[in-house]
């Protein structure tokens, strides 16, 4: 059985490890704490995204979008850690509210189901 080589091992010219992270990839070396901000806002992306496959409530999948629309605009653009910190605290309330109509929404059709 051949062995495992690098790439370097094998002649190739490529670095010897790629970053798996996207944000690494695209912004290149940022400070931690401006990382850890955008790390935060890509898990609230993807939260929404995942949402919006198990929701039955149309309000909870528009709130969900809108959160989708506004981390995928700012993940990877210039910004000041301000303006990523209001943008996280956002992502979250839209989150919450969104959980809370999917909630009401399940109560309204229960209620309608026992009349």
């Amino acid at each position: 059985m051949a062995e495992l080589r690098t790439f370097r091992e094998a002649g190739m010219n490529a670095p010897e490890t790629f970053p798996l992270d996207e944000i690494r990839i695209f912004l290149g070396p940022i400070p931690s704490d401006e990382y850890e901000r955008r790390h935060k806002l890509r898990s609230y992306r993807n939260t929404a995204t995942a949402m919006i496959a198990v929701t039955q409530s149309d309000t909870a999948r528009a709130l969900a979008w809108h959160v989708i629309d506004w981390a995928s605009a700012n993940l990877y653009a210039p910004a000041p850690l301000e303006w990523l910190d209001h943008l996280n605290l956002f992502a979250s309330r839209l989150l919450k509210t969104a959980q809370t109509a999917e909630e009401l929404d399940r109560l309204i059709q229960e209620a309608s189901y026992e009349d």
